[in-house]
């Protein structure tokens, strides 16, 4: 595949993200005609049609590109947009034509940051549902607590605080409660946006005088969904407004639901009093996945796109990213769009040579030592760990060995030759073989399929 085959391909699987996450009237007329330029190490630049798509992209958008552009390539990436060539003529033509009109603030601002939750602009939130959101240990509570709202606005929990790091799904969340909400009650009005638009919105209002009709928009809904609201401490000036519409939907019942990627006490330059506030209610902790519930996401992903990828391909995708959802995703795309690109099979083989360098930078930080696994081997199967190095041939000491080599060279990412000489100093075409070994195994034996989750999961929780 040629490069620019290949910026094109990451560049459909970032458009793939982006559709889930803004409005598609927005999508439609401001990201889709984006065109893909170059992927040069840390950046990914792409074209706008005209310096009008190009400033209103970068102000309302560029977070959303970074974060898709990352999640597809598997490392972090930050997009830089530019302006075509062909755009920059014909804006050179059209202002010599036409002067711009004053924006009429009571109209939708394409500067401002789309509130997805308008009626007509739904169609992508029904991907985000209870229904295919993924449970595990780590979420378990945040779900539960969520389906109570939606089922029963305004009788517990006011506030609802969920907060965790990026990519673990707490969008997902409040999407899933806007959609089940109105599945229950189609006369109910929920109201999602996210704190930046709030605080876009709120300043817009104050320059055009409008601030009498800003309160209506939200004092009218039973469920007022407010997204990363670390976003409030950055601007000290809107926190004033935002206490007096908390206190007024508050006393109305209006059930408030906030996510953020730290808890209040954390977030800068908040004030005190809005903290207690957030305090006041039930704040829940999202953990990132465990290896478990990664595998379950990628099942759901694989039954979505229509594709098979075989156990042993789902744990060594699994095994690679220990936090950011959306960075599991990215990588499971990435493999799909090149199976589909060159026509192969999704294996193992294929899947590690994919990923080879994005597996590397996404998750070299947290790469167990050899040392680490050997110990927790050792311990999981109870032997001694001076046992599991030795030369000993037992058929029991045997499986865990290559169970350890096999983990080694799938988390820990050594060399054949390495892992050998810390496995007693044997040659690296030993350590072939058990990998394969074990590889074999997990096709045709689900009790070793088991073992290796569970130690996999282990392993990286030591971390």
């Amino acid at each position: 595949m040629s490069g620019g085959q290949e910026v094109a391909a990451v560049w459909k699987v970032c458009l793939e993200d982006l559709e889930k996450r803004i409005a598609l009237p927005y999508f439609a007329s401001i990201i889709a005609p984006l065109k893909p330029v170059s992927i040069n190490n840390g950046t990914f630049t792409v074209a706008a049609p005209n310096s009008f798509n190009k400033d209103i992209v970068e102000k309302n958008y560029s977070i959303e590109l970074d974060e898709a552009a990352s999640g597809a390539l598997g490392r972090d990436v930050k997009v830089v947009v530019t302006v075509s060539p062909s755009g920059e003529a014909v804006e050179k033509t059209a202002s010599r034509s036409a002067e711009p009109a004053d924006p009429d603030p009571a109209s939708p601002d394409m500067h401002q940051v789309a509130d997805v939750t308008q009626s007509g602009e739904s169609g992508q939130l029904k991907k985000y549902t209870f229904d295919n959101f993924v449970v595990g240990n780590s979420n378990h509570f945040a779900y539960n607590t969520a389906i109570m709202v939606a089922e029963n606005p305004g009788a517990k929990y006011n506030p609802l605080f969920i907060y965790g790091g990026t990519g673990l799904g707490k969008t997902h969340l409040l999407f899933a409660i806007k959609d089940y909400a109105e599945t229950l009650n189609p006369s109910i009005k929920v109201k999602y946006i996210r704190t930046s638009a709030f605080i876009d919105e709120f300043i817009q209002t104050v320059t055009w005088k409008k601030t009498h009709t800003f309160d209506q928009k939200y004092i009218d809904n039973k469920i007022v969904l407010f997204d990363d609201i670390q976003t409030l401490g950055k601007t000290e000036s809107t926190q004033d407004k935002f206490f007096d519409l908390f206190n007024l939907l508050y006393s109305l019942n209006t059930h408030i639901v906030l996510t953020s990627d730290r808890p209040p006490g954390e977030i800068e330059r908040l004030s005190e009093r809005i903290q207690s506030r957030f305090m006041q209610g039930l704040m829940i902790d999202i953990k990132p996945p465990d290896l478990e519930t990664r595998l379950a996401i990628l099942r759901l992903n694989a039954a979505a796109e229509k594709v098979e990828i075989p156990d042993d391909a789902m744990i060594y995708i699994a095994s690679k990213v220990n936090s950011n959802i959306r960075v599991l995703e990215g990588l499971f795309n990435r493999v799909v769009a090149s199976s589909r690109l060159y026509g192969t099979r999704i294996d193992l083989e294929m899947v590690q040579d994919v990923l080879k360098d994005q597996v590397a930078e996404t998750d070299q930080a947290r790469s167990p030592s050899v040392d680490l696994i050997q110990t927790h081997v050792s311990n999981y199967y109870n032997i001694p760990r001076v046992d599991l190095i030795s030369m000993s041939r037992s058929r029991s000491l045997v499986h865990a060995r290559q169970v350890a080599m096999y983990l080694c060279r799938e988390l820990a990412g050594e060399t054949l030759i390495s892992i050998g000489d810390r496995f007693g100093g044997r040659h690296h075409a030993t350590v072939i073989h058990s990998c394969r070994n074990v590889e074999t195994m997990l096709k045709q034996r689900k009790d070793v399929l088991q073992e290796v989750r569970e130690l996999t999961n282990i392993i990286n929780r030591s971390c």
